[in-house]
């Protein structure tokens, strides 16, 4: 049983996916009954197929809110970001389509978070090993409690335990609490 003094931080690995949701709506409510402050972490997905950054673009919606001007004119030259995923040959589009993506995934769970009256004191947007930079921003928080999801946007979704989570899980040096 977590006791109410022991959680003062916690933070809440997001990725837009339904799990991810689920996260920030316990970890918000947790945050509001306890009085703990959130501290949201994205990891972006550079390095992941571009058939999965479609599929979150497409499944997520994400894509729509992007707005053009969150890229600089000459990287955007197709009329949507979707079409940027499906078009760049060599990636470089990509990068920054990955990176307004994720900044939007954070708003979202930001916006989430303060429809419950729950107290976000940072936000990042990181880029390496989703399980490590979670592990990492945990200890550059000093967070008391990691909230995740059990499985994000990979493929394949029939796993009991994602990677991410089974890792921080098990390399975590402070409590996690897994959203299913």
């Amino acid at each position: 049983m977590l006791d109410k003094a022991m959680i003062e931080k916690i933070l809440v690995a997001v990725d837009g996916s339904e799990n991810s949701n689920r996260a920030v709506d316990v970890a918000a409510e947790l945050g509001v009954k306890l009085g703990a402050e959130l501290h949201l972490v994205h990891v972006l997905m550079h390095g992941r197929p571009t058939p999965e950054l479609m599929r979150m673009a497409e499944v997520e919606h994400i894509i729509q809110e992007v707005r053009p001007e969150e890229m600089s004119r000459a990287d955007y030259s197709p009329r949507t970001y979707l079409e940027t995923l499906k078009s760049d040959s060599d990636g470089s589009r990509i990068a920054r389509v990955v990176t307004a993506i994720g900044e939007q995934v954070v708003a979202r769970a930001e916006a989430r978070c303060s429809e419950r009256d729950a107290r976000v004191a940072t936000k990042s947007v990181r880029s390496g090993d989703c399980a490590d930079e979670i592990l990492e921003a945990a200890g550059d928080y000093g967070v008391d409690l990691i909230v995740v999801g059990t499985r994000g946007l990979g493929r394949v979704r029939s796993a009991i335990l994602g990677s991410v989570s089974q890792k921080v899980l098990h390399n975590a040096t402070c409590n996690v609490l897994l959203a299913v």
